[in-house]
């Protein structure tokens, strides 16, 4: 499992604000939110938290429902296990200060952007 969370942060999770949704998504996993409501809560503009939304959630990492005409969407945990237990273990490395960093270094790098200098806002 270690060797596809790895493979999942060279490909799907491969910039800061992807980090930062996934790990909020795991702190409050009941959670079901529009993009606006998780970029106010990281502190992120709505557009950048909406591609990054839509790219997790094609890589089905997170779900994406779709309400009335699809106007209104909103986004929460994958409803799979397999989903659940990487996530969870990609949240055990980012409790850990070592992994964190690996992890933060890993997200920012791949975007070709150092977007920030210390760690990313609590989800």
């Amino acid at each position: 499992m270690e060797n596809e969370l790895d493979l999942l942060l060279r490909t799907a999770i491969d910039s800061l604000p992807k980090l930062e949704i996934l790990i909020h998504f795991i702190r409050d996993s009941g959670a079901v939110r529009t993009a606006a409501e998780i970029g106010v809560h990281l502190r992120r503009p709505a557009d950048e938290v909406t591609k990054a939304l839509e790219e997790l959630s094609q890589a089905g990492l997170i779900d994406r429902f779709a309400l009335g005409t699809g106007k209104h969407v909103l986004y929460g945990p994958r409803d799979d296990n397999h989903v659940r237990e990487l996530l969870q273990l990609l949240y055990t490395r980012y409790q850990n200060p070592t992994g964190r960093v690996q992890l933060l270094r890993e997200a920012m790098g791949q975007g070709g952007r150092s977007e920030l200098q210390s760690e990313p806002a609590a989800p």
